[in-house]
């Protein structure tokens, strides 16, 4: 028996060394310069989304660089932009974000999470590419990590409102994926799902102008972007979102819908005459909830 418990020790010192490097937290060093604001990057979040649901162009790598933490899910799921966006307008992070294909490297997006000079502006992407390399020096991608140094300068254009920009920075980050699709159906069975049955009635509750009660069908960050939206803009943004709310109800008669499910997070395709479109949910106490 102590002869099995030895054994077994000695198996498990084995393995927690590999396990400790497969989740050992980033490195970054470096600054990311907009005009003369010049930004310390200390923390760094990898994430590879393998777009099973179609609604990315390609596979996507995430790499995310910021003055401050952010949980590793902010990188996660089909609209990156969702959870950064709000914490960028809350003064909650300054930094970068990368996004390319895995298999082409060559050709990367890069958004600067800095405020924009007008609050109304969405975060704008810069897309850069080179013939024969990765714009991101020495890239290394393995099952575990990845790691890599971007340096760029931009001197931007003031006649344009096009900040002068610089990216002396290098990191080395542990990579997390999606977690497995827990559901796939699409058609009927899609539309009898409980996520289209919430849609459905934070659409019609928004019809009769029920404010409060389509509140009890969308997350806070859902109900705090709609609040800023309408704060915004008054009374006929009002009559607007109830005229696309009611264009959202009719089109779920007609059109092809393909809900993903993986674990407490879902996304809907709606495909239909007038385009496709993606809407999020995430479980809240046990209760799905469009995000």
């Amino acid at each position: 028996m102590k002869k099995q418990l030895f054994y077994l020790a000695l198996i498990l010192c084995a393995l927690l060394p590999f396990q400790a490097r497969a989740i050992d937290p980033g490195t970054v060093s470096g600054t990311l310069t907009i005009d003369k604001d010049v930004i310390q990057l200390k923390h760094v979040y990898a994430h590879l989304h393998d777009n099973a649901e179609g609604w990315l162009d390609s596979r996507e790598m995430r790499i995310l660089l910021t003055d401050r933490t952010v949980p590793q899910e902010t990188v996660a799921g089909l609209n990156v932009f969702l959870a950064l966006a709000e914490m960028l307008k809350q003064d909650k992070v300054r930094g970068v974000l990368l996004r390319f294909d895995p298999a082409t490297p060559n050709s990367i997006v890069i958004t600067n999470l800095y405020p924009p000079k007008d609050p109304n502006e969405s975060l704008a992407n810069k897309s850069l590419s080179y013939g024969d390399r990765s714009p991101i020096d020495k890239l290394a991608i393995s099952e575990q990590r990845v790691s890599g140094a971007l340096k760029l300068h931009s001197d931007g254009n003031q006649e344009l409102g096009w900040p002068l920009e610089d990216y002396a920075v290098s990191f080395s980050a542990p990579l997390f994926r999606e977690p497995a699709i827990t559901s796939d159906i699409s058609g009927a069975k899609a539309l009898k799902s409980p996520q289209v049955a919430v849609l459905q009635a934070k659409c019609a509750a928004i019809v009769k102008g029920d404010m409060q009660k389509a509140r009890e069908y969308s997350t806070d960050r859902s109900n705090r972007e709609i609040d800023t939206y309408l704060a915004q803009a008054g009374e006929e943004t009002m009559r607007m979102l109830q005229q696309m709310a009611g264009e959202q109800e009719k089109s779920l008669k007609t059109a092809e819908v393909r809900l993903v499910e993986r674990g407490n997070r879902a996304a809907l395709i709606v495909n239909a005459a007038d385009g496709k479109s993606l809407i999020n949910f995430a479980k809240d106490k046990g209760k799905w909830k469009i995000d």
